[in-house]
């Protein structure tokens, strides 16, 4: 089944992206302060060149970012680090690289006509290199940088210009790295918190399953092979027939019973035990559950419509939110649960669910539901003199 990025992924991932966008639009500064270049200088000097570099800085960040997201897309990597976390591999490519590899050709060129200083080729070249190299893993960024640093000096740089230069890049690329490994196991946690989630749920359902399998398995199988029996006895004519289609009714009459009683105590369960087992579903689910007031304090003739309105509510919950904290408040004029992880419009639409719940509130009790800045909230109020139904 498909599920939407939880918050905390998608918190992190925004995070992750724009640090990474941020620092490749600043580290064309930080080369330059390596080379010893003054950036207003650079400008007079050189200002076609200059904007073409500037645009050069945009486009690599564009491209960065365009690769995060279509990295965040993507299935998580099958394959484990030394560490049991999935690597995060090459970061996909697209035409944007190429885009953004065009101004690099276009200083050069600049370069070659006297209309660029060799400081901004070295800035845009290495900024190119940056841009390719936080694709790969981080060893080949490494060898990347080792490459850059050994070209540099055949072209006769200084050494401690070249070493202070070949230091930030690789500073760039690991961090890049080392951001993009925490993101997936980031991701890797949000998914499986999702999965906890939705198996707490597929248990709940598999419980009352079971239960109305023991009930009804039995007595089925017996009126079935009674059916058949009378079918017979009546082809036959034989007076027994009636003896036994009576036992199949009586049997079908006490199974439809047992029925009524399961469904009856799974919907009016006892308010007490229904609060824990609710608090229990959402901690198990990595929420965090604060219990405001006790089941005491809701009157006796509503605590079993409440009880079921809070059973339905915490299963929803996890089904259609994904929230970090509930808070259940109790109390004599009715329950209300509030949980985050809740985005989409204000109106909340008419469910199957919330109808069920509202068919089975005393008469004057109300059901309401809204939704602002990412909260839901559920809230039960009792009509003081209504009755349950």
């Amino acid at each position: 089944m498909e599920t939407s990025p939880g918050r905390q992924w998608s918190v992190f991932y925004a995070y992750t992206a724009w640090s990474i966008v941020i620092v490749l639009a600043m580290f064309p500064l930080g080369a330059a302060l390596a080379l010893g270049v003054r950036v207003p200088g650079l400008v007079d000097v050189a200002p076609v060149a200059s904007s073409v570099l500037l645009a050069q800085i945009v486009l690599s960040a564009w491209s960065g970012h365009r690769s995060l997201r279509a990295w965040s897309r993507a299935e998580l990597s099958a394959v484990r680090d030394r560490w049991g976390m999935p690597q995060v591999g090459r970061l996909p490519s697209d035409l944007a690289l190429v885009v953004a590899a065009a101004p690099s050709l276009l200083i050069v060129v600049l370069h070659l006509l006297d209309l660029a200083a060799e400081p901004l080729v070295i800035i845009s070249l290495v900024l190119l290199a940056v841009t390719v190299l936080m694709r790969w893993r981080w060893e080949i960024g490494a060898v990347g940088t080792a490459v850059c640093v050994l070209a540099l000096l055949l072209a006769g740089r200084p050494v401690p210009e070249v070493v202070a230069l070949g230091a930030l890049v690789i500073a760039l690329v690991l961090t890049v790295r080392l951001s993009l490994w925490l993101a997936a196991m980031v991701r890797e946690l949000d998914d499986a918190r999702q999965a906890q989630a939705q198996l707490a749920v597929a248990e709940e359902r598999l419980r009352f399953a079971r239960d109305l399998h023991d009930v009804t398995g039995r007595d089925l199988s017996v009126i079935a092979v009674k059916a058949e029996l009378v079918a017979q006895l009546a082809e036959r004519e034989d007076a027994r027939a009636v003896e036994h289609s009576r036992e199949v009714a009586q049997i079908a009459r006490g199974s439809l019973s047992e029925i009524r009683g399961l469904v009856r105590g799974y919907r009016e369960a006892d308010l007490a035990t229904e609060l824990r087992g609710t608090a229990s579903l959402l901690r198990s689910a990595q929420v965090e559950v604060t219990i405001d007031g006790a089941a005491e304090d809701v009157p006796a003739r509503h605590r079993g419509t409440a009880a079921w309105v809070l059973r339905e509510a915490g299963t929803n919950i996890l089904r259609h939110a994904d929230p970090s904290a509930v808070r259940i408040t109790l109390g004599a004029d009715g329950i209300a649960l509030v949980n985050d992880g809740a985005p989409g419009p204000a109106e909340v639409p008419e469910g199957s669910g919330l109808t069920g719940m509202r068919e089975r509130l005393a008469r004057g009790s109300s059901l309401g539901v809204r939704r602002e800045g990412g909260t839901f909230t559920l809230d039960l109020r009792f009509d003081p003199s209504g009755e349950p139904r």
